[in-house]
């Protein structure tokens, strides 16, 4: 049990580190209902740690401690201003996104209204009429971009 315990943190500590390389910011443990149980800054962790069953992470405002059996996934992400016309970004079960460099592949919706923002708040494509078809992004750049079809607004990278 303790060479799991030396594993996982291991792990948690390599992912700290190539996660830094590649700017990402927050630390967000998920729930097995996929919620999000709680996430941190990681400018703010100052530590990790797994022991007796729990782990426990050390930032400027205290320590979370949380039992192994609340937490599914751990995963790290970057910021991204979200624009003020998007209320919500929903991991919706019924509504998924493929992408490719060149185009995206809706599942879940076969019509209604698609837009794409970028982080600024600009709508970058909108079609009113879409019926399920591929939707172009060959000539979006690299970069982090939110698709909202039928209300539904789902974060993506390119």
């Amino acid at each position: 049990m303790n060479r799991i315990y030396k594993s996982l943190l291991a792990l948690v500590l390599v992912l700290l580190c190539c996660g830094g390389a590649h700017a990402q910011t927050n630390m967000t443990f998920y729930k097995p209902s996929g919620r999000a149980l709680a996430t941190w800054s990681l400018l703010d962790v100052t530590k990790v740690t797994f022991d007796e069953g729990n782990i426990a992470v050390k930032g400027k405002t205290g320590i979370d401690k949380f039992d192994f059996s609340q937490v599914l996934s751990i995963k790290f992400t970057d910021d991204v201003d979200i624009p003020s016309s998007i209320k919500t970004i929903h991991d919706d079960a019924q509504l998924r996104i493929a992408t490719s460099e060149s185009a995206i592949k809706v599942l879940g919706a076969t019509s209604g209204t698609v837009t794409i923002w970028n982080p600024s708040g600009q709508q970058l494509y909108s079609n009113r009429n879409w019926h399920g078809e591929d939707i172009n992004i060959s000539h979006l750049e690299r970069g982090i971009y939110i698709i909202t079809i039928n209300n539904t607004s789902i974060k993506f990278k390119k």
